[in-house]
């Protein structure tokens, strides 16, 4: 009987070591989105005359925003998405605009390009239309003046 009970929580203790160790999360960048970053990073490299420049990750479905500061003046906004689906990109942080649509391609995007203005900050809010996540670059650079 003794025997038996001890072969029991033995079981019991490999089963529950199992479930522990198969539940456990996913360390490290899914291959995917480390693909993603690398493209997006090539295509919209970073150059002497830019403002600013990020890569994010955005969750399908989420929203993120960000605001630098930055020199009065006229910029391009280049952007490019890498996965499937749009995002939706909001330059004013305050009242309601619909957004510029970026759309996503899954290797070789091609950059939206915009002319802004700005007189001290830069705000952008970036939505993702998609159902998983995408990686998304955008870079503001001083345009050239002649």
């Amino acid at each position: 009987m003794g025997a038996a009970l001890y072969a029991l929580a033995l079981v019991l203790l490999l089963a529950g070591g199992v479930w522990f160790v198969r539940a456990a999360p996913v360390t490290g960048e899914d291959p995917a989105v480390a693909a993603g970053r690398v493209t997006v990073e090539r295509l919209l490299p970073d150059v002497p005359r830019q403002a600013h420049a990020e890569t994010l990750v955005v969750a399908g479905g989420a929203r993120t925003e960000r605001t630098t500061s930055v020199p009065g003046g006229a910029y391009v906004l280049a952007m490019l998405c890498v996965g499937d689906g749009q995002v939706r990109v909001r330059m004013s942080a305050t009242g309601v605009d619909s957004g510029r649509a970026v759309p996503c391609a899954p290797e070789d995007p091609e950059p939206v390009e915009l002319a802004v203005g700005l007189a001290d900050d830069f705000f952008i809010a970036v939505s993702a239309e998609t159902e998983g996540p995408v990686v998304f670059r955008w870079r503001i650079t001083r345009a050239r003046s002649y």
